[in-house]
C-alpha cells in the first residue's frame, strides 16, 4: 500500500492557507505478469528445464506533490518491491537475472509510460530460494489540468516474453 494515499490537507508556511494535497495514484500488479518463469535454453518445457521461477510478493511506498506556482505539476512516487525467487533444477550459475517495470499505461509508448528495472540477484551457497525487497524505485508522473494524480493506475510486473506469459495465462 502506498503511504498518504488519502488526500491530506496540507498548512502553506506563513499564508495562513491550506492546500489540499491529492490521494496517491492506485498501484497494482499486472495480472498475468506478477510471476515468472525461465527454461534453460532448448525446447524442454518440463519441471526439470527450470533455471528459476520469481513472484512478485509485495509493494511498499509514498507519492510527494510536487507544485509550481501553487499548481501540482508532477507526483513522483516512490516504490520498494519484494521478490520470492526459487532456482531451478537447470539453474548452473546459482544466479537469476530479473527484468520487472513500473507503467503508466495512459502514457504507453512514450518513454514516462513504462521504466524497466534489471537485477542480477545470487543465490547464497546452500540456498535455493531467496526473498528480497527492491531498492527504492521512483517515477515520475507529469500532471496538469485535465490529468490529475489521483486518476493514474500504476502498474508492477515482470518483463516477460509471450511464452512466459502464455504460461502464467494456463497457470491461471
Amino acid at each position: 500500500t502506498l503511504a498518504a494515499c488519502e488526500a491530506t490537507e496540507e498548512l502553506i508556511p506563513f499564508s495562513g492557507k491550506k492546500t489540499v494535497v491529492p490521494a496517491c495514484p492506485a498501484v497494482k500488479f499486472l495480472q498475468d505478469a506478477d510471476k515468472i518463469t525461465v527454461f534453460r535454453q532448448g525446447p524442454g518445457r518440463d519441471i526439470t528445464d527450470i533455471v528459476y521461477e520469481a513472484d512478485l510478493t509485495g509493494f511498499a511506498g509514498e507519492c510527494e506533490y510536487v507544485k509550481d506556482d501553487d499548481i501540482f505539476t508532477e507526483v513522483v512516487v516512490t516504490l520498494r518491491v519484494g521478490f520470492d525467487i526459487a532456482r531451478g533444477p537447470a539453474d548452473r550459475n546459482h544466479k537469476a537475472d530479473l527484468a520487472y517495470f513500473v507503467a503508466v499505461p495512459e502514457f504507453y509508448p512514450a518513454p514516462e509510460g513504462k521504466t524497466l528495472f534489471k537485477r542480477r540477484i545470487a543465490f547464497p551457497l546452500g540456498r535455493n530460494n531467496v526473498s528480497f525487497v527492491d531498492d527504492e524505485v521512483e517515477i515520475r508522473i507529469p500532471l496538469t489540468n485535465d490529468r490529475k494524480g489521483p486518476n493514474f493506475k500504476v502498474f508492477i510486473g515482470f518483463e516477460l516474453t509471450q511464452d512466459q506469459l502464455n504460461l502464467n495465462r494456463r497457470r491461471g
